[in-house]
């Protein structure tokens, strides 16, 4: 899959729940492999998409979304400064340009994407476990 800048109007994203899949690795990888082959087929058909087999990323699991902490106009490293709580689900932290050059200043959003946790000493995903499903939100 190509790396990019473009932002959701250059992006389809498709979810399938439920989806019982083989337990054994090879077996999914295969499948999922025809998977995206036939995916890439139905692109070759539509109108008004161009996309090549190597646009087209086919995975199991949860995602999440994240952005560097750089810059967004001079991609030098932003100075977070102090955090707020917002009223949703996260906080923001007011951000500034590292660079002295650059005047850009601004707010990080956080979000809570996954809280990890136990009842040991070892540390687990709860959306990896399944204890927690995330939402897909657009943005």
């Amino acid at each position: 899959m190509k790396e990019t800048n473009e932002t959701t109007a250059s992006r389809v994203t498709i979810t399938l729940d439920s989806a019982e899949l083989p337990v054994d690795e090879q077996a999914r990888n295969a499948l999922l492999t025809e998977f995206r082959l036939r995916v890439g087929h139905l692109v070759d058909w539509l109108r008004g998409i161009d996309a090549e087999q190597d646009d087209i990323d086919i995975s199991t699991g949860y995602r999440y979304a994240q952005v560097p902490a750089t810059c967004p106009l001079c991609s030098e490293r932003l100075d977070l400064q102090s955090v707020h709580l917002d009223t949703e689900n996260g906080a923001l932290a007011s951000a500034v340009c590292s660079s002295e050059e650059c005047d850009w200043s601004g707010d990080a959003v956080y979000r809570i994407i996954d809280p990890e946790g136990s009842e040991s000493d070892a540390f687990e995903s709860s959306v990896l476990t399944g204890d927690i499903a995330p939402d897909y939100l657009p943005y």
